[in-house]
């Protein structure tokens, strides 16, 4: 509830940023370029979009919206120049009566993206494939508070049942060729432990999180996240869907919070369960009632596409939800 309260608070921001003072028309060469950089922030071509950005604020350096939409690009591109962005955008429209929610939530991204740590190459905007576009939008949300802040990120197989052993092989390697993860032999080293039992039918896999927490004297000394994968091994699965499974399931531990539009992409659910909330013994947050949330699927997809790993660079270099002004 949270976030869809945060989602729509945003939204009410980013209207009252659009009823702020704008000097340009419909044939100013400024308001051209500004529609030019909309265009090409859909597309995920954000260098072009900055510097149609830039060009319309040749035209008008004192345009509010632009350093807005700039800053959106620019957090793909340079994230210092963002964040001056961003600054800039506060001052300016600071003055507008209407605008103030909307330059509080620009200094609060100012305060994200300096807290960004640094990221490994894997994850750097450059890899970002250009005009094969993401499904960001679809899954910021729901991926809020799940990104990782350490890299690698260890991953531990708790005795993998033989006919499970290539997939799961395949589908980290295919992981690992795009993301920052190492395998351990440990299970107390690990940030994401995958396992097999028995799964209510038709359900090939669930992931959830979990927080464990070390105590001293009734004092919390640290607290540590880890991803539970869980797979079935109650019936027989094809290569094929094994492969899937894991694919899809890792997507999510490594922070994809939602699900993919496209049929083709690895986080579409081919197939979605509900399936109750389970209980993990022995890990349990400071007042967490014990409980963690699952998502179930029986996915197809056995490829990464661009679009899922276009979605995690932009997940990582992203503070957070955006909507992007019209």
């Amino acid at each position: 509830m949270r976030r869809n309260h945060r989602h729509m608070s945003l939204k009410l921001i980013y209207t009252m940023v659009l009823g702020l003072a704008i000097t340009t028309t419909g044939r100013d060469p400024a308001e051209s370029f500004l529609r030019e950089g909309n265009r090409l922030l859909d597309e995920g071509l954000f260098a072009e979009a900055v510097a149609a950005y830039t060009r319309a604020l040749q035209q008008n350096p004192r345009e509010v919206k632009v350093y807005y939409c700039r800053a959106l690009a620019n957090e793909m591109v340079d994230r210092q120049a963002a964040i001056r962005d961003w600054r800039q955008f506060a001052e300016l429209a600071a003055t507008d009566s209407r605008s103030k929610e909307a330059v509080a939530e620009a200094r609060q991204r100012v305060q994200a993206l300096e807290k960004i740590p640094a990221l490994p190459d894997l994850l750097n905007p450059s890899r970002y494939v250009r005009k094969a576009g993401d499904y960001y939008q679809e899954v910021a949300g729901a991926s809020v508070g799940l990104l990782w802040t350490e890299f690698p990120i260890k991953v531990f197989a708790d005795s993998p049942p033989e006919e499970w052993q290539r997939a799961l092989q395949e589908a980290l390697d295919a992981w690992m060729n795009v993301f920052p993860l190492q395998t351990v032999g440990a299970r107390e080293r690990a940030d994401i432990v995958l396992s097999w039992a028995k799964l209510p039918k038709r359900t090939l896999g669930t992931e959830g999180e979990s927080i464990q927490i070390r105590k001293e004297d009734d004092r919390v000394v640290s607290r540590r996240k880890e991803s539970l994968i869980i797979l079935d091994n109650s019936h027989r699965w094809s290569e094929r869907e094994m492969r899937a499974a894991v694919l899809h399931e890792l997507g999510h531990a490594l922070g994809i919070g939602g699900h993919s539009d496209n049929s083709k992409d690895v986080m579409f659910p081919e197939e979605v369960k509900g399936l109750a909330v389970s209980k993990i013994p022995g890990q349990l947050g400071l007042g967490d009632p014990g409980f963690y949330g699952v998502s179930s699927s029986t996915g197809a997809n056995t490829k990464l596409t661009p679009r899922d790993v276009n979605t995690l660079i932009r997940l990582y270099n992203y503070p957070g939800p955006v909507v992007r002004l019209e």
